[in-house]
């Protein structure tokens, strides 16, 4: 899966055609406001994204679109996306924000193929902390019972219009975040590579004891222990990596 752009102030002020300085970056032109208003932008990221799909017809390919707040947009970002879109491209989006939880039934009736939770930002939205805001760091928790809730919410309304979940983000190598996630039925999960074969081996202990939730975790597990003990963990996994299926 692929993320649009979601590029803010803060991080690319400096280069040439960057948004101008903000006074507040988090809350700015950034991810599909950002997209829609530079539509020739975001051709070019899917005409990359086509091109590979082409070169590729046996893999699947997703792209999935940041910081939705209205349905507009989601109709828009589609609209775009079908015109680059091949058979083995899917349509997704992010959420990241608590408007997009509120309108999450409405998301799904657009036809969405998939969704990903992003934990980060909707943990800063929903608590009004800043993540990156070292003065408020002891009140930023990825497990608040408000955050909890609404990923819970959203994984049902999924289901029930057939939806692939996902999550990404750093709650994704929490143990504690895992066990609600299986608990809740999500489909997959993306974790830091560093902690990917941590990460397996407790889906796999949880598995065992529930009588099978999730399937091929042990392969996964299996895989990526050989290679850790071959040297042959690539550089490339040194970022998020989707390292779990579950059942529906």
């Amino acid at each position: 899966w692929i993320r649009s752009s979601d590029l803010r102030s803060d991080e690319f002020g400096s280069l040439k055609g960057a948004i101008e300085e903000e006074i507040n970056p988090m809350l700015g032109n950034h991810g599909i406001r950002f997209s829609l208003k530079h539509p020739d932008i975001l051709k070019a990221e899917l005409k990359a994204v086509q091109e590979i799909a082409e070169d590729n017809p046996s893999k699947e390919f997703g792209v999935m679109f940041p910081q939705i707040i209205s349905i507009e947009e989601v109709r828009k970002a589609k609209e775009i996306f079908n015109k680059f879109k091949t058979s083995n491209m899917k349509f997704g989006v992010m959420i990241e924000t608590p408007a997009s939880v509120q309108i999450i039934e409405d998301i799904c009736k657009e036809g969405v193929d998939f969704i990903s939770f992003g934990t980060n930002d909707l943990t800063q939205y929903t608590l009004a902390v800043d993540r990156g805001e070292d003065a408020v760091q002891d009140l930023y928790d990825e497990m608040h019972p408000a955050v909890l809730s609404q990923i819970g919410d959203v994984i049902d309304v999924c289901k029930k219009y057939n939806v692939e979940t996902s999550i990404c983000g750093q709650a994704g190598s929490r143990k504690e975040m895992v066990e609600f996630l299986l608990e809740n039925g999500i489909d997959s999960i993306s974790v830091n590579a560093d902690a990917g074969y941590e990460i397996s081996k407790f889906v796999k202990e949880i598995e065992d004891k529930s009588g099978g939730v999730l399937k091929d975790v042990g392969g996964v597990v299996k895989e990526f222990d050989k290679r850790k003990q071959e040297g042959m963990v690539s550089k490339e996994e040194l970022g998020e990596k989707k390292v779990m299926k579950a059942d529906e």
